[in-house]
């Protein structure tokens, strides 16, 4: 049995066989409900009518020598003792079937579906309501809990850190329903932005030959070589103008782990020279064991497939269709971390290389649940040596520490926000800034 709440239905079927006379077991094999599970229904929804005492005996035994009694006060005392009719010692304990129950001066019991649903359906909305929480787990929540997910803008981050550190049960899904309800001290603001619709249909169709390069290759390469290594290539812009500076990304797909550097101009040339740069720092071995399968988007920056090439023959390199975004769906989702601390349309020429891995190492270590609840950082030796990822200038952040927020790259990066993006801009994207600049 996988359900545990009684419809209404089958509460009337519970109420109809009861006052035919039929036994638990026969309403057990109706309703295909287990017996013990009938038994505590009827229990807790046992409705008690009290006979008339007007000339007749009260139904309480202790009403003679009762200092507080009154007309009708068996309906509200709690330490009425009253006669049990000895029918109701036997399954199943109330009067709905009972063929003498009228004129009987017993107090009578009562199973009634329409009162037992009323009551399941307000016991159920009264325990969905409000924060069921003990004081420490309060204090945790709002000092500990709260912030966190402020600062790492992932509910499913600060949560999963929270009960790893206090040996909590705090559930993912219940914190984004008491978010909505306003029942916590977290706005939209301090949530991932909603996600952008799918624009409407364009022509798809690759505008240049690249034969044994498209997304079907890819796809059948992956099919054919299971275990090789995944990489994913795109770039992050800044502001709409020549030669203004890009952030390039690459994200090893199995572990969603991302490189970001820093290049002067979103041309090929950079793009090759950043890459040849990540090989002289990782070595040729593990730059060609992870650069084994490269996917990425049509960008005049990767087009030429010589030139990338030229780095390393052992990279094979695929191309999404144009203007599907989705199909390297894992480096966006890591675009998204990006934008969260710094938003679209703002220049990134004054942040500096040291300043972009903070942001990189920050992103890989937010707890993230296709990973099991680990965060890239916990498994990227697999891939990359603890000794030349320390090269590359990147860390592993304490989960507590974790923050995507603008506020990770400090004042420079708050005004620098400002400068680009009026206040509505900043308030459409749900991007927290502080006020003031100090």
């Amino acid at each position: 049995m996988t359900k545990k709440h009684y419809t209404y239905i089958e509460r009337l079927a519970i109420n109809t066989m009861l006052n035919k006379g039929k036994n638990i077991k026969e309403i057990s094999v109706d309703i295909k409900r287990p017996s013990s599970g009938i038994i505590k229904e009827i229990n807790k929804n046992i409705t008690c009518k009290f006979p008339t005492f007007y000339n007749k005996q009260h139904p309480c035994l202790k009403y003679s020598n009762c200092n507080v009694r009154g007309f009708e006060c068996y309906l509200h005392c709690k330490d009425i003792e009253y006669k049990v009719c000895p029918k109701l010692e036997k399954s199943p304990h109330v009067c709905n079937g009972c063929t003498s129950k009228y004129g009987c001066r017993y107090i009578k019991r009562y199973y009634n579906a329409r009162d037992a649903h009323d009551s399941y359906k307000a016991n159920l909305s009264n325990s969905r309501t409000g924060l069921h929480y003990t004081e420490q787990e309060l204090i945790i929540l709002n000092e500990r809990l709260c912030p966190l997910i402020i600062r790492s803008k992932s509910v499913y981050h600060a949560v999963t850190t929270i009960n790893n550190v206090f040996e909590l049960s705090f559930n993912k899904h219940t914190i984004y329903k008491q978010i909505e309800r306003k029942q916590l001290p977290i706005l939209a603001s301090d949530l991932p932005r909603p996600r952008k619709k799918q624009k409407s249909k364009t022509d798809r169709n690759y505008k240049r030959v690249i034969e044994g390069h498209t997304y079907d290759d890819y796809e059948k390469y992956l099919k054919d070589n299971p275990e090789a290594c995944e990489m994913q290539m795109d770039t992050v812009e800044g502001i709409k103008e020549n030669n203004a500076p890009v952030f390039l990304t690459l994200e090893i797909v199995e572990i969603n782990f991302l490189f970001i550097f820093k290049i002067d101009s979103q041309t090929i040339e950079m793009v090759v020279k950043q890459l040849t740069y990540f090989k002289d720092i990782i070595e040729d071995d593990t730059f060609n064991a992870i650069m084994e399968v490269l996917l990425t988007d049509n960008g005049k920056e990767f087009t030429n497939i010589e030139l990338i090439k030229t780095v390393s023959d052992k990279i094979n390199i695929f191309y999404c269709h144009p203007y599907l975004s989705f199909e390297k769906g894992s480096i966006e989702n890591n675009h998204e971390l990006i934008r969260r601390v710094i938003p679209k349309g703002v220049s990134l020429k004054p942040y500096t290389q040291k300043e972009v891995n903070l942001l990189c190492s920050h992103i890989n270590s937010l707890c993230r649940e296709s990973l099991d609840g680990k965060s890239p950082f916990d498994l990227v030796n697999k891939y990359i040596s603890e000794t030349k990822i320390d090269k590359l200038g990147l860390s592993k952040i304490d989960p507590l520490d974790v923050c995507l927020i603008p506020d990770l790259l400090d004042i420079k990066n708050i005004n620098n926000i400002k400068k680009y993006l009026d206040n509505q801009e900043i308030k459409k994207a749900n991007i927290s800034v502080k006020s003031e600049s100090k």
